[in-house]
């Protein structure tokens, strides 16, 4: 379709409502008709007949509950909403000016919820017999009229309201069937939506619990590398006092080597004084020579030893 020919149409106010049995308010009727739904909200809870009492009592305070039904003060509402919504979010490719409808201004307060404050709240406490709700209609041509009490039972419990005529009874029946399909509807999308929000939790769970099992190892994990770096520290330790052992040992070894070679070179120039003819009494000279080779001969070993142990330090 070429949207650049296609034409919104504005719908009649009330189509499905005969012309004879409408009620035409005054724009100053309908700006208060407005207010007053909008301040009333509150009634509007979607139990059943929640929606006639209210109605009722809004038609009472504006004086017109003799002109208009609950039924078409109803539709007249849904009809306002309608053209509201079509002109607030047109069709896509298609421009609307919202200022072309008079009533743009004043349904948008009311949808925006800037006019709850608007009117005093109805009273639903006194709104007297269901005959004081009938509005006068001319009676229809070769049928004669008839009024009479009835009870309208809705799934078999007395609701204490009483209509006119069938068609008022059939009408405000179809509306609180529908009402209620609506909320069943509703009830059955909620019940799909915690549905899936319990699919959901579960899943966040299990989630939840890997999580938990995850960071349990991790902690394990941590406390066994600290275990170990405090095994490593220790060792640390350790090595440091091993090594200040050795380097202590080092420091007499070569203490004890110093020794050594002073005892070495005495023994030397001993041996020496010996050879050079130096006048020792005969008996004590084998003695001392033999006690010198001795002497000498352990140095020797001792010098080894040290040599032997400074590579074994090395080596460690």
């Amino acid at each position: 379709m070429d949207h650049a020919f296609y034409v919104v149409q504005s719908p009649p106010e009330d189509p499905t409502i005969s012309p004879d049995f409408t009620y035409k308010m005054s724009e100053a009727e309908l700006v208060k008709f407005v207010r007053l739904r909008a301040a009333n909200d509150a009634l509007f809870t979607g139990k059943r007949n929640t929606s006639v009492i209210a109605w009722r009592a809004i038609l009472k305070e504006m004086g017109i509950h003799r002109k208009m039904s609950t039924s078409q003060a109803r539709k007249k509402w849904e009809n306002l909403k309608k053209k509201y919504k079509e002109m607030k979010n047109p069709p896509p490719g298609i421009t609307v000016n919202p200022t072309n409808w008079q009533w743009f201004s004043l349904m948008d307060d009311a949808m925006e919820g800037r006019l709850n404050d608007s009117e005093a709240m109805v009273s639903t406490m006194s709104l007297g017999e269901d005959s004081d709700y009938r509005p006068d209609r001319p009676r229809r041509r070769g049928r004669d009229a008839f009024r009479s009490d009835i009870e309208l039972l809705v799934d078999g419990e007395d609701t204490g309201l009483s209509g006119d005529t069938g068609r008022e009874l059939g009408s405000d029946r179809d509306d609180m069937e529908h009402e209620r399909a609506l909320l069943d509807s509703d009830r059955s999308a909620l019940e799909s939506e915690r549905m899936v929000l319990e699919r959901e939790k579960m899943v966040l769970d299990r989630e939840r619990a890997g999580l938990e099992r995850e960071l349990a190892a991790l902690d394990r994990d941590r406390a066994s590398l600290e275990r170990e770096k405090a095994a490593v520290e220790r060792d640390r330790a350790s090595v440091e006092h091993e090594r200040a052992q050795l380097e202590k040992k080092r420091a007499e070894m070569d203490r004890e080597r110093a020794r050594l070679e002073r005892d070495r070179a005495a023994l030397e120039r001993q041996r020496a004084g010996f050879g050079g003819g130096d006048i020792i009494d005969n008996q004590e000279a084998p003695e001392k020579a033999a006690e010198g080779e001795m002497e000498l001969a352990s140095v020797q070993r001792r010098q080894k030893f040290l040599d032997l142990f400074e590579k074994l330090i090395e080596n460690f």
